[in-house]
């Protein structure tokens, strides 16, 4: 593991962050330039002490909170953890909250914030979007407050305890009519062969269309035989060969006989141990008054490289830390989505350029497309406009031809009256030394 850090103090401390009675929240950036497949990119809150040295600081170094993304075989979280100290004992334990969000492991900028409120409530959000929420009274592992009683550390399960609840019928014997050796299925003797079965054919049969190969030597490879294929007299009947009856569960069939359980008279239950005040119980009803914190670590172990934190912030105003948050990341991933988009352009713009070099009709049908969709994913009012103008257009040309053809069509009647009067023309007009039919 890497890890670096920066004081938020001078080391004498004097100043150290104090959040007794106060909100907390601690926001960062994390862009994975590489993507992860497995690694952690988290902060430590360093707890603020005299020996608290920048310069020796390791992986180590006690932590008031640990919070960031980590993704590696079964852990994929974004970590929250809380180290608390016992009053009584002076231990120092963590708390790892129970529900937590997965963290973005795409190669964008990801913003992750962590806030503990006065209440003892928690929130953790990732990109502005709240992802779990929880009290610090309830819903931390193990429990920030300790069971008022426990179990005796020094009690031990008597050697004489019993604590099984069944044992094997001393007094069962196996019946005399059960045969272990009876098999488990039998031959269905109430089956019959179907009528259409070839006994006389087999199954298979020599490949008639296969030829001895050229270089087959059959004293020295032995006789050749063709290889065997499925017999296509058996393809449409029940089947060929010997018949043999099919099995079916044997009734008579028990298996290996074994003596029951029973009841055991001597069961004295499941044993515990016995259940004593816990010396180091403690009641804290305000756990977000936490340790002062003296420094801000920054711990990274991961297989990718390309790992960007930025912007980190540790304050006591939730609200200031969003706002922060909304005017940094937010417009950062912006534009990240806006060079997103032109690279892909561009892609997209160098893949026609190659099928214009190339030519062809389908190629350069594809390039006609591609630069037109372009132009209208770039200027999508006037190519909407464009293509209701081009609807409208169609649209009033196939009604005014249609219109048209209904006016100069005349009735049936009418059609019939023309062509009378069309052939009293021609008879007219017809020379009277013609006789052509």
């Amino acid at each position: 593991p890497r890890s670096t850090g920066r004081r938020l103090t001078h080391p004498a401390h004097p100043s150290a962050l104090d959040v007794t009675e106060k909100d907390f929240v601690v926001q960062y950036e994390v862009k994975l330039t590489e993507g992860l497949s497995c690694g952690g990119a988290y902060i430590k809150l360093l707890k603020d002490e005299p020996k608290l040295d920048i310069a020796t600081m390791d992986n180590e170094s006690p932590y008031v909170v640990m919070f960031g993304p980590d993704a590696c075989g079964d852990t994929n979280k974004v970590h929250f953890i809380l180290r608390h100290q016992n009053p009584i004992s002076g231990e120092w334990e963590e708390k790892h909250a129970k529900e937590t969000p997965s963290p973005r492991k795409d190669t964008k900028s990801h913003l992750y914030t962590l806030a503990i409120k006065a209440d003892n409530s928690y929130e953790m959000f990732v990109d502005l979007e709240s992802k779990a929420k929880g009290s610090l009274l309830e819903d931390m592992e193990p429990p920030v407050n300790p069971a008022k009683v426990i179990d005796d550390p020094n009690d031990s399960k008597p050697s004489d305890w019993v604590d099984e609840a069944q044992i094997v019928d001393p007094d069962a014997t196996k019946p005399d009519d059960w045969d272990e050796d009876a098999p488990k299925k039998i031959p269905d003797m109430d089956a019959t062969i179907p009528s259409d079965w070839l006994e006389e054919e087999a199954d298979s049969v020599p490949d008639p269309s296969a030829k001895m190969p050229g270089d087959w030597d059959e004293e020295e490879d032995g006789e050749w035989e063709a290889p065997l294929v499925p017999n296509p007299k058996c393809k449409k009947v029940s089947g060929c060969g010997e018949w043999k009856r099919p099995e079916i569960e044997n009734p008579e069939y028990k298996g290996k006989w074994s003596a029951p359980m029973i009841e055991n008279p001597a069961y004295l239950g499941v044993w515990k141990p016995k259940q004593i005040d816990n010396p180091n119980y403690f009641v804290d009803e305000k756990p977000s008054n936490m340790a002062r914190i003296g420094a801000l670590a920054v711990e990274i172990w991961t297989t990718n490289g390309g790992i960007r934190m930025d912007n980190f912030l540790v304050d006591t105003d939730v609200d200031a830390a969003l706002a922060f948050g909304k005017a940094t990341w937010e417009a950062k991933s912006t534009l990240e989505a806006q060079s997103d988009v032109s690279a892909k352009k561009e892609r997209a713009r160098m893949a026609r350029e190659k099928k214009r070099e190339a030519g062809g009709a389908i190629n350069m049908a594809q390039v006609y497309w591609g630069d037109a969709m372009e132009v209208a994913n770039d200027n999508p009012i006037p190519a909407v406009i464009t293509l209701i103008v081009l609807l409208f257009t169609l649209v009033f040309m196939c009604s005014g031809s249609s219109s048209k053809g209904k006016k100069g069509r005349p009735t049936n009647a009418a059609e019939e009256k023309v062509e009378e009067e069309e052939e009293d023309e021609d008879e007219d007009e017809r020379d009277p030394l013609d006789v052509r039919e």
